[in-house]
């Protein structure tokens, strides 16, 4: 058996994209913390598994985090994250976790010291950390989801001059976005930017696409990819998904890996929180996605 076992976020990799792409490994899909943690414990103690390739959200991860730190008995484990970028996570977590993708602040980093009026930034309602270091610290004017209305959007457009929507909600958010946008009576038609821009989501952003100039996505970047066509039904939107095979396939490099720094966390080396910036990883950006 393989010293690997893998985990992922609901509604990511099927089974049988699993088996064909990372082979017969222990694996594991769950949003709940515990369930994650005692998948892990029984890894170890079962089949000896030390290392984890964790496709999971900040906010999963942190509570898993807080766990393993707990349990001792996983200090010889490494687990890897392939999936969450929330600046606060990084800095917090359990210091056998790393991280395969860029910070979230590195994609805000384009959006920093912008004065009020040129950009909206507009937030999905759910009360999580991904969610709101978006909106703590977006350009203004900025909504959530919920508070967000035609009116508003003329507003801006009456009183702004660049003009550019950054946009980050949840799937089932898009709808009302829609709504308020293709409304006949809402004037915004300039650009949009959009963060994370899953596939799933993209029949509406094909309809906001007859009315607006330019709509762009953006992501973390990650630091090992595949050939994109070699993976068929695998995201080609944000990249996560592929880096997880990646580093799934290649466990037995993860300690190369970390003594040279292609995953990070903020304890294995001294002078990481400096060159965590624009220049580490990067952003990710796709302009009209199709």
């Amino acid at each position: 058996m393989k010293n690997v076992a893998y985990i992922q976020d609901i509604g990511l990799l099927t089974k049988e994209q699993i088996k064909k792409y990372m082979g017969n490994i222990k694996n594991l899909t769950s949003e709940d913390a515990v369930k994650i943690y005692k998948f892990i414990v029984c890894c170890n103690k079962c089949y000896k598994i030390t290392n984890f390739c964790l496709n999971i959200n900040g906010q999963s991860l942190k509570d898993v985090s807080d766990l393993i730190t707990k349990n001792r008995k996983l200090d010889n484990c490494i687990f890897i994250c392939t999936r969450s970028n929330v600046d606060k996570i990084i800095a917090e977590i359990a210091k056998n976790i790393y991280f395969s993708l860029s910070p979230l602040s590195v994609i805000m980093s384009d959006y920093r010291g912008i004065k009020p009026n040129n950009v909206m930034t507009i937030v999905s309602d759910r009360n999580n950390v991904y969610y709101n270091q978006i909106y703590n610290t977006g350009p203004e004017p900025k909504y959530r989801i919920s508070e967000l209305t035609i009116e508003k959007v003329n507003d801006f457009v009456n009183n702004g001059s660049h003009l550019e929507l950054l946009i980050a909600l949840r799937n089932d958010e898009f709808e009302q976005l829609n709504k308020i946008l293709l409304d006949p009576e809402c004037k915004f038609k300039n650009y949009a930017t959009f963060i994370e821009l899953d596939k799933q989501d993209f029949s509406f952003i094909n309809k906001l696409k007859e009315k607006l100039v330019k709509i762009y996505n953006i992501s973390s970047n990650v630091c090992l990819l595949g050939l994109i066509q070699k993976y068929e039904g695998i995201n080609t939107s944000t990249l996560y998904d592929n880096c997880s095979i990646q580093l799934t396939n290649l466990y037995n490099l993860w300690k190369y890996f970390i003594r040279k720094n292609i995953v990070f966390n903020f304890f294995s080396n001294s002078s990481i929180k400096n060159q965590v910036n624009e220049n580490y990883f990067g952003v990710l950006r796709y302009s009209e996605p199709t």
